[in-house]
């Protein structure tokens, strides 16, 4: 084992103990199958830290032709990314796909010029397997009777423009597999819940499930589809009484204990139709179960903006299934069908056929929650594009979005500026008062989701630990909040977010949940922590019995997401880091209702909005060939 090499690793910056503990097992690993050559060895060991590294920053995979730590660029760089790819094929430990051989339990996959941890690379090609089983697979033929389910529940359509809603429907019922993707108050659920009412028309004994990556996006799934439902009426909308009032988690649907998943290969689940809201956030191996627990016959329906953060842990699956970046029409054949059963003409916006994924993937493109007039969706319209002048424009011209500067060298920090001050009292005031006045629990949480902080980091000045805290000085000081001994202390009106899922509690992660005053039977008066359930009831939880959470006057943009606020405040550090990307700022924006009050230093907003996000995998590539989008992490477009 080359020592000096492991050595040399430890010491450069941005490599973790996992990564170099990878790189000792595969030396070990390589030693033990008889290859003592120490070029091989040091290839290996500095491939498998870069392997480790990629999937730490939640890449599915390492391009040999990308480095991902910057003291190890010359040194990969001069080694050549076909001289890599050549040396590893001769390791021991490495499959390398192209070359025909049987996978023999190796560590790691080459595939073409792409490493992969093996667990990685079959869980790839699970999900492209799966796929492109159900878009090769025949679909419905009942068009006269979806025509018609079509028109009662979408009405006529218009010559111009296309109702996307309708289309999407239309696309969604006659495939086992499909994708609706679209921003924020484009109609995803509405559409959802029509499409469903549609097949249930075809297919009255239809048994679906809803689900969403997170408890808290489970929950504002059964809330938008039930107002669905409600705006559709029961004689509109046929067999709503047979759509679903509740939704799970994916953990829950898929059964997860200790051991792994009761649903998998071989117990599929006992539903028709799936749906899963929010599929950005779903990643890799958690997208791998869920297709492996479907039966052929069971239809797939992902729901989600493509545009938005990916998921936390490795994969951007949706954004790989809609090749987001890219506007994609159907083909002829398809869009002519689509037009029969729609009435609306997709002649100028289909195209030649260059993968049956385009078939699969309706993009709703009107949003009916911002107006023509509304900063908010001319700011996130904007950042979406990279348009650093027209995001500077739209706030100089709407009234509804604000910034306001912060300087870099530290001279005032952001807390102790007057607007600052005077956003986050503004912002909490009414729900301070309702916890004040011993308000109704559903009050306290409606006057809670009025105003909300999100920020971009974990850790540091502009942390959420660290806001958190300056917030609650604030608030404190400013009377809002009462007066208590020590940080951290248990105090009403305290919101907590859940950052751990607890299964015999139904407490999931992102789940937000106040401490309130309690009086128990005895007449003691104490704190319990209530937290809203999917049926508008309140759950009462001792504080002591609470998984781990954090306090939430502010989150992670990541956290938020599936999430909306009438109100909403960014707060961005005074340098740019490279989390912070135009998805980042993109989803933040759109987490807001009303209003949109960035604070930021003029250099990490321009940088951001110019920072994209495209991960590594082979997921892209393989459905929509070669020429497809497939950056690496940050590419900064500046």
């Amino acid at each position: 084992m080359s020592g000096t090499l492991i050595q040399q690793l430890a010491a450069v910056n941005g490599i973790r103990d996992i990564d170099l503990q990878l790189a000792e097992q595969l030396q070990r690993y390589e030693q033990a199958a008889g290859n003592h050559t120490g070029q091989s060895l040091d290839t290996l060991a500095l491939a498998g830290v870069m392997v480790s590294v990629a999937l730490g920053k939640g890449q599915v995979c390492l391009p040999l032709s990308l480095c991902l730590v910057a003291e190890l660029k010359a040194q990969w760089q001069q080694a050549g990314a076909q001289q890599l790819a050549q040396t590893l094929a001769t390791c021991h430990t490495v499959w390398p796909v192209q070359a025909g051989n049987d996978y023999q339990n190796q560590p790691l996959v080459l595939d073409q010029q792409r490493l992969y941890l093996a667990r990685y690379y079959f869980y790839e090609q699970g999900v492209l397997q799966q796929i492109r089983q159900r878009l090769a697979s025949a679909y419905d033929d009942q068009d006269d009777a979806l025509t018609a389910a079509l028109q009662q529940l979408f009405g006529s359509a218009a010559a111009t423009p296309p109702d996307w809603q309708k289309i999407a429907a239309a696309s969604a019922c006659v495939q086992n597999f499909a994708v609706i993707t679209g921003g924020p108050g484009t109609g995803k659920t509405t559409t959802v819940t029509r499409l469903l009412s549609a097949l249930l028309s075809l297919n009255p004994q239809m048994s679906i499930a809803l689900a969403a990556p997170t408890g808290k996006a489970a929950a504002r799934m059964t809330e938008s589809i039930r107002q669905a439902k409600q705006r559709g009426g029961h004689d509109a909308l046929m067999h709503a009484a047979q759509i679903p009032d509740d939704s799970y988690t994916l953990h829950r649907l898929l059964g997860w204990t200790p051991r792994g998943f009761r649903y998998h290969a071989g117990r599929t689940l006992p539903f028709d139709c799936v749906v899963v809201d929010e599929a950005s956030m779903v990643d890799l191996p958690m997208m791998h179960h869920l297709f492996s627990a479907l039966s052929a016959g069971t239809r797939l329906i992902l729901l989600g903006d493509r545009d938005q953060l990916a998921s936390v842990e490795a994969g951007s699956v949706l954004a790989d299934l809609c090749d987001a970046g890219v506007s994609h029409g159907p083909s002829a054949d398809f869009a002519a069908r689509l037009q029969r059963l729609t009435g609306c003409d997709l002649s100028a916006f289909s195209e030649a056929e260059i993968s049956p994924m385009q078939n699969a993937v309706s993009s709703l493109r009107v949003s009916h929650r911002f107006a023509a007039d509304s900063g908010i969706g001319h700011l996130a319209a904007a950042v979406n594009r990279s348009d650093s002048r027209a995001a500077q424009q739209a706030f100089a011209q709407f009234d509804d979005i604000d910034m306001d500067r912060l300087a870099a060298d530290h001279r005032q920090p952001y807390w102790l500026q007057a607007r600052w001050q005077t956003a986050i009292r503004d912002g909490y005031r009414a729900f301070c008062t309702a916890v004040a006045e011993q308000q109704p629990a559903t009050a306290v949480f409606s006057a809670f989701a009025q105003f909300q902080v999100l920020v971009a980091l974990r850790q540091g000045i502009y942390g959420v630990e660290q806001v958190n805290s300056r917030i609650e000085q604030l608030l404190t000081a400013s009377a809002l909040l009462p007066a208590r001994p020590a940080s951290g202390q248990w105090y009403a009106g305290r919101p907590v977010m859940i950052s751990r899922n607890d299964y015999d509690l139904g407490l999931f992660n992102g789940d937000i949940g106040i401490a309130l005053p309690w009086t128990d039977e005895p007449g003691r008066n104490g704190l319990r922590v209530a937290f809203p359930d999917a049926d508008g009831s309140i759950r009462w939880i001792l504080p002591s019995r609470l998984p781990a959470h954090e306090t939430a006057w502010a989150m992670t943009v990541h956290k938020s997401q599936g999430s909306e606020f009438t109100h909403l405040c960014l707060l961005l550090p005074d340098q740019w880091q490279t989390v912070i990307t135009r998805e980042l700022i993109y989803t933040a924006i759109t987490r807001a209702k009303q209003t949109f009050h960035l604070f930021s230093s003029e250099s990490c907003w321009e940088q951001g909005v110019s920072s994209r996000v495209q991960r590594a995998s082979g997921l892209r590539d393989a459905l929509w060939g070669p020429a497809a989008m497939n950056y690496f992490e940050v590419k900064n477009d500046g």
